[in-house]
């Protein structure tokens, strides 16, 4: 089994919401015999309100982000012929999942999740050997990453390679599901509603950890909102 996640630039002429409507309608339909789990990620509307917790140091920023579970990345090509008909570009990775915080109850198959997705995409510093930074990641950030955010799912996809030759070269793609009110309310997002000296240090202490380990001028921050279809 293994697990593809595709960055995908909708077509000039297509609206976002037609965007967005054929892949919750089409897309499962056109690869549902390959797939045996799909999520769909989809920078919408209503996640608007998140637009300043964005970032993208490769604009413009992808408009959906979908994961993909196959027996086998020998079925790729055929995946990437459906989604270049939909698309005018996209970039693939194949990944191993980590699932550190899980909540299907949140995130029920066929609708939208609760609250909305934070999906990031990382690169390694180059000062930095690929051993330590892992290390920092894993061993390290994970329990800040928990104990500071109010983040109810939360998965770690390490990039095992690239599917294009112009991919950036990610290392990391990290998933993690929030509140609504986490888009625009900072105490909720570092889990320290009307606390701001709890808000305050979980900041801190986030950044703190997150210096170490990210170079934040080729970060992606993109907030979406999360379909299980499959």
């Amino acid at each position: 089994m293994e697990k593809l996640a595709y960055q995908l630039w909708k077509k000039d002429d297509d609206s976002l919401e037609t965007f967005k409507e054929t892949l919750l309608n089409n897309l499962s339909q056109d690869i549902g015999q390959l797939a045996s789990e799909l999520q769909i990620n989809i920078a919408d509307a209503d996640v608007a309100p998140a637009n300043n917790l964005a970032q993208s140091n490769y604009p413009p920023a992808p408009n959906a982000v979908i994961f993909i579970k196959v027996k086998s990345y020998f079925s790729a090509g055929t995946l990437e012929s459906y989604l270049e008909k939909i698309t005018t570009k996209i970039y693939g990775f194949v990944v191993s999942e980590s699932v550190i915080l899980d909540n299907s109850e949140k995130s029920p198959l066929g609708i939208r999740s609760e609250g909305f997705s934070q999906v990031v995409f990382l690169e390694k510093p180059a000062t930095m050997s690929t051993f330590d930074w892992f290390d920092h990641w894993t061993n390290y950030h994970t329990e800040i990453a928990i104990q500071t955010q109010s983040n109810f799912i939360y998965v770690q996809n390490t990039v095992v390679r690239p599917l294009q030759k112009a991919s950036p070269s990610f290392i990391a793609i990290i998933e993690e599901c929030f509140p609504l009110e986490a888009m625009t309310d900072p105490e909720v997002f570092y889990n320290a509603k009307n606390n701001p000296e709890q808000f305050a240090k979980h900041a801190q202490i986030m950044m703190d950890s997150c210096e170490k380990f990210i170079d934040f001028k080729k970060i992606e921050v993109i907030p979406t909102s999360r379909y299980r279809i499959i």
